[in-house]
């Protein structure tokens, strides 16, 4: 309960305060005039003057000087050639003439001869070397009972000690039994030898004459007509047209560069020192934020200081008179 109390006594000194602050600086911020001050800066400005200069004109003027031109004049020459005339004659020419001679040479040659030899190749067969051998059967599964066995039994005289035949009865008496001789089969490889004749072809070296053409040359002399060139000498007199060069006055206009001196004005930039005012800001002379006018340099006293209940004011919210 005691805690209670004192929160809300609290809390209404901190909005009491609050308020009594904004009261006072309500009233006591009010707009000041702004100070000027000189300064001195460099600036850049335009500066006229007037200079001479030399220029140069293109001027067109006309000479006279000398040409020449070519012109064909005709002029007699003589002049002396050379004709070569082809005249025919007989003269004696050996050449040498190759004859086709047949000769006969010895020559090895390599000959095919067939010839049978015996080539052996082994065969593998199969062969049965058995055997007989006697073993005892009864005689009802080797001959099937015969004549009188068949016969008693349709009689329907079945009786096992009798007929002496043991199918389908009791073990009275022992079956007769009979001696057949029986073959052992035992299948044996063998391998039997087999001598063939092959014809095979082989090549040889055999020595024989052969008829060959062989060139043989000889000389032989023969009559030829030949044509020979013969010089002679003409002289030609004609007319040429020789080129000469003749010289004449001729005129022409030429562009010569004359030089010429001119006053201009110009303008080049100079910098230079100009004093202008401006405004400055204030240092905060006393502990009134009113006086500075801005929040910048006014201490504890002007914006949000302890002096002027700017504790509280922070708390609350309030705005402050340099803001």
């Amino acid at each position: 309960m005691v805690c209670h109390c004192t929160r809300k006594f609290l809390m209404v000194g901190v909005v009491l305060a609050s308020l009594a602050a904004g009261v006072r600086a309500e009233d006591c911020c009010a707009p000041a005039a702004p100070c000027m001050r000189t300064i001195c800066e460099r600036v850049c400005v335009p500066e006229t003057y007037t200079s001479t200069r030399t220029v140069y004109e293109r001027v067109c003027k006309e000479e006279t000087y000398t040409a020449y031109r070519c012109e064909c004049v005709p002029q007699q020459q003589t002049r002396c050639y050379t004709v070569y005339r082809q005249v025919q004659e007989c003269r004696p020419v050996t050449r040498c003439v190759w004859d086709c001679v047949p000769t006969c040479v010895e020559r090895t040659v390599m000959q095919s001869f067939t010839t049978c030899k015996p080539v052996t190749t082994v065969t593998r067969k199969c062969v049965d070397r058995g055997h007989y051998e006697c073993r005892e059967v009864p005689c009802c599964q080797s001959s099937g009972g015969g004549f009188l066995s068949r016969l008693k039994k349709l009689c329907k005289k079945n009786n096992c000690c009798n007929d002496g035949c043991n199918d389908g009865c009791n073990d009275c008496c022992p079956p007769p039994m009979k001696t057949v001789q029986v073959w052992v089969p035992c299948p044996t490889w063998i391998e039997v030898p087999c001598t063939k004749m092959v014809s095979c072809t082989e090549c040889r070296p055999v020595t024989c004459k052969v008829t060959v053409n062989k060139m043989v040359a000889r000389q032989v002399t023969e009559n030829v007509t030949v044509c020979r060139c013969v010089p002679e000498q003409k002289m030609e007199t004609c007319t040429v047209n020789v080129m000469r060069q003749v010289p004449y006055q001729a005129t022409r206009t030429v562009v010569t560069c004359v030089p010429r001196c001119e006053n201009v004005t110009c303008t080049r930039m100079v910098w230079k020192t100009v004093q202008r005012q401006v405004p400055v800001e204030t240092c905060c002379q006393s502990n009134s934020c009113c006086d500075s006018g801005c929040d910048s340099g006014c201490g504890s006293s002007c914006c949000g200081g302890k002096g002027k209940g700017g504790l509280f004011r922070g708390l609350c919210g309030r705005k402050n008179c340099c803001n």
